[in-house]
């Protein structure tokens, strides 16, 4: 794949949840290790999860992805984005209304030979969530 298909990815999770689906086969693999989620082939489950960042409520959070850098090519590679989250309430059990954040993560992504998403891993940088929403996290290296 390249960036442009990354950022498109990436903005099918803004209310194109149909569409977003149908990038991955009916056997995959998905994991979010900061959130500790792994999904393996079951689609239901993962719509579910990305539900969470659809922005069809307007009362919930608003989660915003911009792809950055890919590292690859069609069979798979890295892709560095940024995540914006205007919070409405809190977020992973922290106060976070009213709040804006934004971190850095990576995905990395396998494809099939058709071009669908058979493995997704992704990190974030936590400790920046954290700091942003004024509570402790790691401190940063000074060198």
């Amino acid at each position: 794949m390249n960036l442009e298909w990354e950022q498109d990815w990436l903005q099918q999770f803004n209310n194109e949840l149909e569409r977003l689906m149908e990038n991955y086969t009916d056997r995959f693999e998905y994991e979010d290790m900061n959130l500790g989620v792994r999904i393996v082939d079951d689609k239901p489950k993962l719509r579910q999860l990305f539900k969470t960042f659809e922005n069809a409520d307007p009362a919930a959070s608003k989660h915003y992805f911009n792809a950055e850098r890919y590292h690859g090519d069609r069979h798979g590679g890295a892709l560095e984005w940024t995540w914006e989250i205007h919070h409405s309430g809190d977020f992973l059990g922290m106060p976070a209304a009213g709040k804006t954040t934004k971190v850095r993560g990576i995905t990395i992504h396998a494809f099939d030979d058709d071009g669908k998403i058979i493995v997704e891993r992704s990190l974030w940088d936590t400790a920046e969530l954290m700091r942003q929403l004024g509570q402790p996290a790691p401190a940063r290296l000074e060198f």
